[in-house]
């Protein structure tokens, strides 16, 4: 008879990891140098948060985004008390683990412009463009009214902000649920998920015309004048149209060369090269890093076939797959550590928060109103464009960055109510395209 496994006392063996930072430290003195010891035990503990966060919102239906924003939230509002017992580096602000955070979000959109097909966008037809249009449209102007109305002491580019923050679809969630609902050769859904990378690549362009905007008034004062979007809107267009022109040219040659290396690591390597170029000239030019990682995924692989090296070999988003799983949800944890849940307890706070839930909601809802092909749910198309997702949280994680007179654009109060919005819109998709594919099914 096989002898019985013995199970670990999960009640003894965390505090005893909990402990380890300030053993150590006391072991070493902390005197003389300073040890990174802290930082790498603050790094474990996210990275262990994320992936059980994940976990356990698959087990309940959810998106693991969800799960890996909420262990932030659980684990941001314990920071106090974890730094007081074992040493834990303040993580809102400590700049070793945002850089990671920064690199988790590149490689996001860079696989992001690996899947995206742009022949398939062309394919999409009238309706799934009216709809990215109106999706992006109408909730901008919602979200950017209620910011004036509830918060008419703040400038005018934090009511263009947040207004921005709702353009946002997470085409990533949407495909999951319509995916184990089985829907996906539906013809609503064909519609939204065209209609939902359309809106991302719009998203973006708006992104960088907002940022664009922050970054000139911080600078030199400059006000909302039309020829400055129009400036930064034909400069995104250019960057993103020069990259993935280029791309027909240099695609090629550069994944025969990773093949002829005979290592597959080898388009990899190539790939977060260009990855990170790009979003570094981005940024010079003016505009999201972002912008230039979801252009460099679609520079390598325009119709989303798939890049490899050999034909027997790794796709580069497969090869991409292990560094994404670990510093994806590094950066979703740190967005919920973000949040400060007493912010919460503020009236204005939540009422923020309503108003842009209900902003959010009959923004994407109305976007239905774009369908033009006969025998289409509009319902369930405008549901399957509401939630936010990781794009909008993305969008104001990059509103925390940014800075106006000296402080960030979205205040802690303001990214809290954003964050609480994402959270209803994500959670709220998967009932709600469930419901409404059956009653057009």
């Amino acid at each position: 008879m096989r002898a019985p496994r013995v199970q670990p006392r999960v009640s003894l063996v965390l505090p005893a990891l909990v402990a380890l930072p300030a053993v150590a430290t006391a072991a070493g003195g902390g005197e003389g140098h300073a040890s990174a010891g802290p930082l790498l035990f603050a790094l474990a503990m996210l990275v262990v948060a994320a992936k059980a966060g994940g976990l356990l919102a698959e087990r309940w239906g959810q998106p693991p985004v969800l799960g890996e924003l909420l262990a932030g939230i659980g684990l941001g509002n314990l920071l106090p008390l974890v730094a007081a017992c074992c040493g834990v580096p303040a993580l809102r602000a400590e700049p070793a683990i945002l850089f990671l955070a920064e690199i988790g979000v590149l490689i996001l959109l860079f696989d992001v412009g690996l899947e995206a097909d742009l022949r398939a966008l062309a394919r999409a037809g009238t309706s799934s463009a009216l709809v990215a249009v109106i999706g992006l449209v109408v909730p901008t102007l919602l979200g950017w009214g209620a910011a004036a109305w509830l918060m008419p002491e703040r400038s005018a580019l934090v009511h263009v902000f947040v207004g921005a923050t709702l353009s946002a679809t997470s085409v990533g969630i949407t495909a999951r649920v319509l995916k184990d609902l089985g829907a996906t050769q539906r013809r609503e859904s064909q519609i939204v998920l065209g209609a939902a990378v359309l809106d991302d690549i719009l998203g973006l362009v708006v992104l960088a015309v907002v940022g664009g905007l922050v970054t000139a008034a911080a600078a030199g004062g400059a006000g909302l004048s039309a020829l400055d979007v129009l400036g930064i809107l034909l400069r995104a267009a250019m960057f993103l149209g020069v990259t993935v022109g280029l791309g027909h040219y240099v695609s090629g040659p550069l994944i025969r060369f990773a093949g002829a290396t005979g290592h597959p690591e080898t388009m990899l390597a190539i790939g977060l090269a260009l990855c990170f170029t790009l979003a570094a000239t981005a940024e010079v030019i003016g505009l999201a890093g972002i912008v230039g990682a979801f252009a460099a995924g679609l520079m390598l692989d325009p119709w989303g076939e798939g890049v490899r090296s050999r034909a027997e070999g790794a796709t580069l988003a497969e090869l991409l797959h292990p560094l994404s799983a670990l510093f994806v949800p590094l950066f979703f944890v740190l967005m919920g550590i973000q949040v400060h849940l007493e912010s919460f307890a503020s009236a204005g706070v939540l009422a923020l928060a309503a108003v842009l839930t209900v902003c959010a909601l009959v923004g994407k809802l109305a976007s239905g109103a774009g369908v033009v092909a006969r025998g289409v749910d509009r319902l369930a198309v405008g549901i399957g464009m509401v939630p936010r997702g990781e794009v909008g949280l993305i969008f104001a994680g990059i509103g925390t960055s940014l800075r106006l007179d000296g402080a960030p654009l979205l205040s802690g109060e303001i990214f809290s109510a954003v964050v609480l919005m994402v959270l209803v819109t994500t959670v709220v998709t998967p009932v709600g395209l469930k419901w409404a594919l059956g009653r057009a099914g």
